[in-house]
């Protein structure tokens, strides 16, 4: 039973209100969904520093791996289909799928490769270099030099094809299966595996399957539309000098692993949509196997030491805040902080969209459960 009075929203809002004063934030978007009602929405600060725009809860922002959940969610609509097993070898789909150690990898399982358990490196990097305006990206050349890859190699990477075979030249770090490492490259996978199974357009699918099927009006994932929408956010990173705008967020490529355009309105509809037991865009048990954790894995707890019981599912994270069982998900990149959250039994979500890069969205949207719940 959630706690929607007057006193407790003015609470979270004078709470937001003093995050903006003390600088912790330049704006964020943010919703609370109950019993698929959004029963609350609303902007805090701004959406742009120069034009003072002020940020709602419709302005369109960057959801960075948040994605990855839509991702996993297209690959299930497979599964339904019968099309894709999760736990056949994901070589039997992708043939041409190897890392260096090519009998290892060919274990990798689609299970595995949803659920960031396949063995690889945390950082290989290559699904956020492809994007167009990189040498626009703060430190993007000691990056570049540091994960070793070539600007010919970048050049060369043109689809999501592409992306997969890269993955030749990377070494596990585990066996598959053995253990739990968060790799945002994985997820660049995601839309090879969707359109060489199905036959189509992963960016057309996810289009009209998805977002217009749960009635998501203002998500894409056009970067042109996102950008030049009348009500569009852009991003910042604090440095000596003040607050430096970074470029905006563009990669197709690597759409998979975290390039989705959203708003709070729209990511509180698809909170719903994914704690719906009608089967809006998946079947109840398909819902239920993305967000059960893969087993006996450890992986690392945050530093809120309210927060216990990590686990990883299929493009969720379910950790335990209080007794409440919450699934959840963030994103990040440069000026870009975003959070989102349900509680299944309680047909309860919150979504926090930020547009700074110290910002901290889990401890807002932590703040709102604590108020409302």
């Amino acid at each position: 039973m959630i706690k929607q009075s007057d006193k407790k929203i003015m609470q979270f809002e004078s709470f937001m209100e003093e995050l903006l004063k003390e600088e912790k934030l330049i704006g964020a978007s943010v919703a609370f969904v109950y019993h698929n009602e959004i029963f609350y929405s609303n902007g805090f600060g701004y959406a742009n520093l120069t034009t003072k725009q002020k940020m709602t809860a419709d302005t369109i922002m960057s959801i960075q791996s948040v994605s990855k959940s839509f991702a996993a969610v297209s690959i299930m609509q497979l599964v339904e289909k019968g099309l894709i097993e999760l736990d056949r070898p994901l070589v039997d789909y992708l043939p041409y799928f190897q890392t260096t150690d090519k009998a290892l990898s060919d274990k990798i399982t689609v299970r595995q490769l949803l659920s960031h358990t396949a063995g690889f490196p945390h950082e290989i990097g290559i699904a956020n270099l492809v994007t167009p305006n990189k040498n626009e990206l703060p430190n993007f050349k000691e990056w570049q030099e540091k994960l070793g890859i070539s600007d010919e190699t970048l050049a060369s990477i043109q689809s999501f094809e592409d992306i997969t075979k890269y993955f030749k030249n990377v070494t596990l770090d585990y066996s598959p299966g053995e253990s739990w490492m968060y790799c945002t490259d994985a997820y660049a996978i995601v839309g090879d595996l969707f359109e060489k199974v199905s036959g189509l357009s992963w960016y057309d699918h996810m289009q009209e399957n998805v977002f217009e099927k749960i009635g998501m009006t203002r998500t894409t994932l056009k970067p042109d539309i996102a950008e030049n929408d009348q009500d569009s956010s852009r991003y910042y990173i604090k440095n000596d000098e003040g607050m430096l705008e970074t470029p905006f967020p563009m990669n197709r490529i690597a759409a998979p692993a975290g390039f989705i355009y959203s708003t709070a309105n729209d990511m509180a509809t698809y909170l719903a949509a994914n704690m719906d037991e009608d089967g809006l865009v998946l079947k109840k048990y398909s819902l239920k196997e993305m967000q059960k954790p893969y087993p006996n894995v450890e992986i690392p707890s945050p530093p809120n030491a309210e927060v216990k019981d990590i686990g990883y599912g299929l493009g969720w994270g379910q950790i335990k805040y209080k007794g409440l069982d919450i699934i959840s998900h963030g994103g990040g990149y440069p000026g870009i902080r975003a959070w989102v959250a349900m509680i299944p039994e309680q047909k309860f979500g919150v979504v926090v969209l930020t547009n700074v890069d110290h910002a901290n969205p889990q401890e807002i949207a932590l703040k709102g459960i604590d108020l409302i719940l």
